[in-house]
């Protein structure tokens, strides 16, 4: 007899599988040291903290360069609230005053935590709760070992789960099916991550979900929140045509146009790329129909090792991804860290706010050894295609100035070598600072393009860190501010002859991608799956009607549906 159990959200999506029922958490006090010294204690959990936030800033830089900038803030959240001092106070209050072993100190701080975020009035900041839980898990992982992991689940599989932690769902990958969770809701960071990597989940089922037998034959229903265990004959006919007929339309959509250019219905031409991180992420971009890459991330051959690139092997990964692109453009950003990702062979202090300090072109000019290395492999590299260099975190006149000299002295040391490159490649800079928005008329005199960074642009426009899931969502990327600034740089471009990209996550969002072209804009850069639906969404409206949206956006008015 089939069981029907209705939940709280999800991600959308059907998948028909058998259950993998997952239980991370170990029983409470299976860890407890009884006699440890507090002082050896607190080494332990300081030890713990500094391993969980690594691993959570690495899962971070993971889901960007995937291409999911605001997930990416759900990890650097955890990664801020790991450190947090009223965690990390009642941890040593308790060991040290109280004599707790640390395993029930962290756990009577983590609920201590937890309670006072709950007791809050507001249904979207109850949530964040869940986030001090996963927290926790993850000091109890470091301090304890990794414990169950979710990289093993079979292919097809659909995990149930008391509920998940983002850390927990960025690990399922390698054709998992889909989730299902007894407690979690429909704005919590686990469902938002699986709508961010496509995966059907249904949260918030309730206990009875944790009931279901390893192995029971499940369909789950993540548009209607509806979870099925041991389905009728007729029941998986029917969800088996429905998954049929939603994986065609999707396929029928990528293939329909992977091949046509991004335009207005009026034939106005909207350039549509993507965003990668890695070279090999090039053929996805070229499978869904990018035009050109519009932001490949750097970071990647700079991170998660103890000294930096060399030369060549950076010129090999940029020149795969331009023979990949057999001839497209591909915008590539110098390398863009800061405080925020420290890197082991870089020497950088601790800083109060590092979205605010030595970032980006920032921590080039402390380093201008390793931006010239970068350079050098770029300008080699532009000799196998349409290669552009983009500076990122400019915020003055002067910032693009120093930028090119460096750019042409590595130049000369090419050619004074005898090496061969191209040292015409276009130099362009990321607007993400306010301070560049509203300068951009006199930054557009000597750049080549600019790409409007959204993400970081509404972070420091709206003084909200985007890290933090609450703020992003009162102040979004798409507010009137934001829009305005935007519009500022789009005309200052469309004046000195230039081109102007969106290559933030603002790209990518089907609705916003109109406004973005009403405004102007002449690329949008983003995930590769995003490109078929915003190369449809973009057809279904003229130039004119696209202007006036942006136009009522900006005006805080109604949007009308075209």
């Amino acid at each position: 007899m089939s069981l029907q159990l209705k939940g709280a959200g999800g991600a959308p999506g059907i998948a028909i599988g058998r259950a993998f029922c997952f239980q991370a958490e170990p029983a409470p006090g299976m860890h407890a040291q009884i006699g440890e010294r507090p002082d050896a204690a607190m080494e332990r959990f300081t030890a713990a903290q500094a391993a969980a936030a690594a691993r959570l800033n690495a899962l971070a830089e993971q889901q960007r360069a995937d291409g999911f900038e605001q997930e990416a803030g759900i990890f650097e959240f955890q990664a801020l609230l790991v450190e947090d001092p009223a965690l990390t106070g009642e941890v040593a209050r308790l060991v040290r005053e109280e004599g707790q072993p640390l395993d029930a100190a962290l756990s009577a701080a983590v609920a201590l935590v937890r309670a006072s975020i709950a007791g809050i009035d507001d249904a979207y900041l109850r949530e964040r709760a869940a986030d001090v839980d996963a927290v926790g898990k993850e000091i109890r992982k470091a301090l304890y070992g990794a414990g169950p992991s979710l990289a093993a689940v079979p292919a097809g599989a659909i995990v149930v789960a008391p509920d998940l932690t983002p850390a927990e769902t960025a690990e399922l990958r390698g054709g998992v099916a889909g989730f299902a969770t007894a407690y979690g809701g429909a704005t919590g960071h686990t469902a938002i991550l699986a709508r961010a990597m496509g995966i059907p989940a249904v949260v918030g089922l309730g206990a009875d979900a944790l009931a279901i037998a390893d192995g029971t034959e499940l369909i789950l229903d993540g548009s209607e929140s509806l979870l099925i265990a041991e389905p009728t004959p007729e029941q998986r006919a029917a969800y088996a045509q429905r998954a049929s007929a939603e994986s065609t339309l999707s396929q029928q959509r990528r293939l329909a146009f992977r091949d046509q250019a991004g335009r207005l219905a009026d034939g106005h031409a909207v350039g549509v790329w993507a965003n990668i991180g890695r070279p090999d992420e090039a053929r996805a971009a070229l499978d869904n129909g990018a035009e050109g890459v519009g932001l490949f991330r750097s970071e990647f051959l700079f991170l998660d090792r103890t000294a930096a690139p060399s030369e060549d092997e950076q010129f090999a990964a940029y020149r795969a991804a331009l023979e990949i692109m057999a001839g497209r453009p591909v915008v590539i950003r110098t390398l863009d860290i800061g405080g925020d990702k420290p890197v082991p062979y870089i020497d950088m202090p601790r800083e109060a706010n590092p979205f605010l300090g030595v970032r980006g072109l920032r921590l080039c000019m402390r380093r201008p050894d390793l931006f010239a290395t970068q350079l050098r492999a770029l300008l080699r590299a532009a000799a196998h295609g349409d290669l552009w260099i983009m500076l990122p975190m400019v915020a003055t006149l002067d910032d693009l100035r120093w930028g090119r000299a460096q750019l042409h002295a590595a130049a000369d040391a090419l050619a004074a070598e005898g090496v061969a490159h191209r040292a015409d490649a276009c130099l362009g800079i990321m607007i993400e600072t306010p301070a560049a928005a509203v300068t951009a008329d006199l930054l557009a005199r000597e750049a080549a393009f600019f790409s409007i960074g959204s993400n970081d642009l509404t972070q420091y426009a709206m003084a909200a860190d985007r890290g933090q899931a609450d703020l992003a969502t009162r102040y979004p990327h798409d507010s009137p501010a934001v829009l305005r600034l935007i519009a500022q740089a789009a005309e200052a471009a469309k004046r000195a002859g230039i081109p102007l990209g969106v290559c933030g996550e603002l790209a990518g969002v089907p609705e916003a991608a109109v406004l973005l072209a009403g405004l102007g804009v002449n690329e949008l850069s983003m995930a590769p799956a995003a490109i078929p639906i915003v190369k449809e969404r973009l057809r279904q409206v003229s130039f004119e009607q696209a202007g006036e949206m942006a136009r009522e956006a900006m005006q805080l008015l109604i949007r009308s549906n075209v």
